[in-house]
C-alpha cells in the first residue's frame, strides 16, 4: 500500500467524506435559492440531484454527526444504492432541461428522457422490494439489470448531446464522462483488477473526486449559462433602450412633419379662404357700381325734369343706401334683417321714379330668425331690379311681394312680380337695346355659389298666369338652412 493510500485510509478519509457531504449540501441549497429567484427548472433539478448525492453517501460515514445522521434516518447499503441510481437518474433531466433539449428536439427528448422515467420506476420497485419483502437476491439482480441500462442510455444520450449546437454541452460531457470514469474505478470488480489494486476507501476517495469535479463542472455551467443569459438581458435592454430613442427621435420627427404638414395645410386653407373672399369682393365690387349706375340714372331723370324736390329726396335716400353699399364692400356676409332693409330702401329710392308707387311687401315665416341666416351682401337687389324694370315699369298697381319660409333643409326666398313677364320683357329688351347685358343677376349668382361653396343654392324662375293671359314673373332663390350665425 501507497504512502498516499495510507493517509487517505487511517488521516483523512472522514475528513474528506465530511468535505464533500458539506460541498454537497451547500450547492444544493444554493441552487434551490437560485431557482426561487430565476424559476429557471435546471435549478431546482441540479438541486435535487446534488441533495440525492448527499443521502446516497450518509450510509458511508463511520463516526461522527453524518453517521448520527443516518443512523436515525436507518440508511443502509439498499439506501445508499437507491439514492446513486435516483441522482443518476435526475442527471438526465437536469442536462435536459439545461440545455432545454425539448424545445430543440421533441424527439431527442423523449428519447433520454422516456428510458430514465421506467428506471426511476425500476428503482423505486427494487428499493421497496428489499425493504419491505426483504428480497436481497431481487435488489441485487435488478441493480446489476439497472448499471448496464444506466450505461446504454448514457452512451445514447451522449450521442444526442454530440448533435446539440450549444457549447454548454461540454460541461455535462466532461462532468459526465469524470464521474462516470471515477465511479467505475470505485466499483469492486474494478478496482480489484491485476493493474489498478486499490482498497475501498481509495475507491471511494476516487469517486468522491469524479463527483466533486462532476459537480464543479455543473455548476460552473449553470454560472456560464446565468452569465449568457445576464448578457443576453443587458443586449435586449441596450437594444431596447436604443429604440426607445429612435422611436422617441422618430416620434419628435414625425410631430415635426405633422406641424410643418399643419401649417401648410392651414396656409393653403387661408388662402383659399382669401381667394373665396377676393372672389366675392370682386363680384361686390362689379355689382355695386351697376347699381350705382343705375341709381344715378334715376337722379338724373329728376334733374333733367327740374323736379329739386324729389330729387333732394331720392339723394337723401341715396346717401342712406350708399353708406350700406361702403359697408356691404368690407364684409363678405349681411344677415338676412339687413339685406330686406336695403332692398326696402331700393324700392324706396326706386319709387320715387313713378308716379303711382310700388306696393312693396315682405312676407316672413315665424320659424325663421332673420338675424341668424346670412348670405352675400346686396345679391337681392339685383332680382328686385329686374322685377322693377323689366317687369312693373309699365304696367298699372305695381306689385312686388317677397315670401320666405323653410323647405327641405332651405330658405326659400320667392320674389313675385305683376309684371309683363319673361317674354315680353325680353321682345321690349330686344327692341330698345340689343347690345345691353344684363349683369346684376349673373354676379349675384356667382356670389352665391362662391359663398355657400359646396353647399349649392337654387335659382329658378317661373311665368306666372291669369286666364291663360302673362301675368308676372316668380324668382325662386334657395340657399341652405344650415348657414346660420350661432
Amino acid at each position: 500500500m501507497s504512502p498516499f493510500e495510507i493517509i487517505i485510509e487511517n488521516e483523512t478519509y472522514g475528513s474528506i467524506l465530511y468535505f464533500v457531504l458539506g460541498g454537497l449540501v451547500l450547492l444544493s441549497a444554493f441552487h434551490l435559492m437560485m431557482f426561487f429567484q430565476n424559476r429557471q427548472s435546471s435549478y431546482l433539478l441540479y438541486s435535487l440531484y446534488v441533495l440525492s448525492s448527499f443521502l446516497a453517501y450518509l450510509p458511508v460515514a463511520e463516526n461522527g454527526f453524518i453517521a448520527h445522521l443516518s443512523d436515525l434516518l436507518r440508511f443502509d447499503h439498499s439506501s445508499k444504492q437507491f439514492f446513486t441510481f435516483t441522482f443518476n437518474c435526475i442527471y438526465f433531466f437536469f442536462f435536459t432541461a439545461f440545455l432545454n433539449i425539448k424545445k430543440i428536439n421533441a424527439k431527442w427528448y423523449k428519447i433520454i428522457t422516456l428510458p430514465v422515467i421506467i428506471l426511476m420506476v425500476l428503482n423505486v420497485l427494487s428499493y421497496l422490494m428489499v425493504n419491505i419483502f426483504k428480497n436481497e437476491q431481487q435488489f441485487i439482480l435488478i441493480q446489476k439489470i439497472f448499471i448496464i441500462l444506466i450505461t446504454i442510455q448514457t452512451v445514447v444520450s451522449f450521442m444526442i448531446l454530440m448533435k446539440v449546437k450549444n457549447n454548454l454541452k461540454y460541461y455535462i460531457i466532461f462532468g459526465g464522462i469524470f464521474l462516470f470514469l471515477c465511479s467505475m474505478i470505485g466499483e469492486k470488480s474494478i478496482r480489484e483488477l491485476p493493474f489498478i489494486n486499490i482498497s475501498k476507501k481509495m475507491g471511494d476517495f476516487i469517486f468522491y473526486i469524479g463527483l466533486f469535479i462532476e459537480n464543479i463542472a455543473f455548476s460552473v455551467a449553470l454560472g456560464h449559462r446565468q452569465r449568457i443569459i445576464t448578457k443576453e438581458k443587458k443586449i435586449f435592454h441596450d437594444n431596447f433602450v436604443n429604440e426607445l430613442k429612435k422611436n422617441e427621435l422618430l416620434k419628435n420627427q414625425i410631430h415635426t412633419e405633422n406641424q410643418k404638414r399643419v401649417l401648410v395645410e392651414n396656409q393653403q386653407i387661408r388662402y383659399l379662404q382669401e381667394i373665396s373672399d377676393l372672389k366675392l369682393s370682386i363680384l361686390q365690387s362689379q355689382m355695386n357700381p351697376h347699381f350705382i349706375f343705375n341709381a344715378l340714372n334715376s337722379v338724373k331723370y329728376y334733374i333733367l325734369e327740374h323736379d329739386t324736390e324729389n330729387a333732394a329726396e331720392y339723394l337723401t335716400k341715396f346717401s342712406r343706401i350708399i353708406r350700406t353699399i361702403l359697408y356691404a364692400s368690407t364684409v363678405k356676409d349681411f344677415t338676412l334683417e339687413q339685406e330686406l332693409e336695403t332692398i326696402k330702401i331700393y324700392v324706396e329710392i326706386e319709387n320715387l321714379r313713378f308716379s303711382d308707387h310700388i306696393d312693396f311687401t315682405i312676407n316672413i315665416s315665424p320659424e325663421i330668425d332673420i338675424k341668424a341666416v346670412t348670405l352675400p351682401p346686396m345679391v337681392l337687389q339685383p332680382f328686385i331690379e329686374n322685377a322693377i324694370i323689366h317687369g312693373i315699369s309699365t304696367v298699372q298697381n305695381k306689385k312686388i311681394q317677397t315670401d320666405i319660409r323653410k323647405k327641405d333643409g332651405f330658405i326659400e326666398i320667392a320674389i313675385s312680380d305683376n309684371g309683363i313677364g319673361r317674354k315680353e320683357a325680353a321682345k321690349a329688351k330686344a327692341s330698345s337695346n340689343p347690345n345691353r347685358k344684363s349683369m346684376g343677376v349673373r354676379i349675384a349668382n356667382e356670389m352665391m355659389s362662391t359663398y355657400f361653396e359646396d353647399e349649392k343654392h337654387r335659382i329658378t324662375y317661373f311665368d306666372l298666369e291669369e286666364n291663360g293671359a302673362a301675368a308676372g314673373t316668380k324668382v325662386l332663390i334657395e340657399i341652405p338652412w344650415r348657414n346660420q350665425l350661432n
